[in-house]
């Protein structure tokens, strides 16, 4: 699996979920994640983790999540941010991200 980095995006770039649906474009990048800002779709602005792009071509982000799943995710502040959570799980709530903390895995 490919880890993305900011260096692998810019502002500007498209950002699409699992099922190929516009989900903005990136504002910001910052070293654990990129912002896209709000409008249409998300009411706040959206932290969005490397952990969950699929791929990069040319100008497109592709997520491996879906528009509902990126809308519902808890990314409206960024990682660094949840000084109570040293873990992120609470960041990684929601996303295929393995939580260290969950003794109920299959």
């Amino acid at each position: 699996m490919t880890q993305w980095t900011s260096n692998n995006i810019h502002k500007g770039m498209q950002v699409y979920s699992a099922e190929n649906e516009d989900l903005g474009h990136i504002e910001k990048a910052y070293d654990d994640s990129f912002l896209v800002q709000k409008g249409l779709l998300f009411h706040k602005d959206r932290y969005i983790p490397y952990s969950v792009i699929s791929t990069i071509d040319e100008e497109n982000v592709h997520l491996m999540v879906s528009k509902a799943e990126a809308r519902e995710m808890r990314w409206d502040q960024r990682p660094s941010e949840h000084t109570g959570d040293t873990l992120q799980t609470f960041y990684d709530h929601g996303t295929d991200l393995d939580n260290p903390l969950n003794t109920h895995r299959a």
